[in-house]
């Protein structure tokens, strides 16, 4: 017996993540007021878990992220909010680094679903916030398998 599905579900995180050759992460912090989720400096050494390359990282990283979350939609605006309340009152700092060529500011959005296929509409608000970035990138899974136990 096949099991109908009622609805799809979304699968949604974004991180913000800025990145810089010449300043660290200890002064990208400061500049923000911001303690980053994810970081690692330049010089550092890697092991990767997938390839097993090992490395030295050329870059410094300073990254937040939203939390994970669960919709019945393909909205974004609840995880940009997580980010953009952490993040207010600091848009002008974020702008000068965006246009500072020692920084490169990236917007990552996730969404993975069980459905084939997604579409998104981007509200303003939402575009405003990405104008605050270099690049905004999108990573989208479909046909993935979602912990429906998760909603409850």
């Amino acid at each position: 017996m096949i099991m109908e599905i009622d609805s799809y579900y979304f699968k949604i995180s974004c991180e913000l993540a800025i990145t810089s050759e010449e300043v660290s992460v200890t002064d990208i912090t400061k500049q923000l007021g911001v303690a980053p989720d994810r970081f690692f400096t330049k010089g550092q050494i890697f092991l990767s878990k997938h390839s097993g390359t090992q490395g030295e990282k050329t870059y410094n990283l300073w990254a937040i992220s939203s939390s994970e979350s669960i919709f019945e939609y393909e909205n974004i605006t609840s995880s940009l909010n997580e980010l953009r309340s952490v993040l207010t009152g600091r848009e002008d700092i974020l702008r000068a680094m965006k246009l500072d060529v020692r920084y490169d500011t990236t917007l990552t959005i996730w969404i993975e679903t069980d459905d084939a296929g997604i579409g998104l509409e981007i509200q303003e608000h939402d575009i405003t916030f990405f104008n605050l970035v270099n690049y905004v990138h999108f990573t989208f899974l479909p046909n993935k398998i979602i912990d429906r136990d998760i909603l409850g």
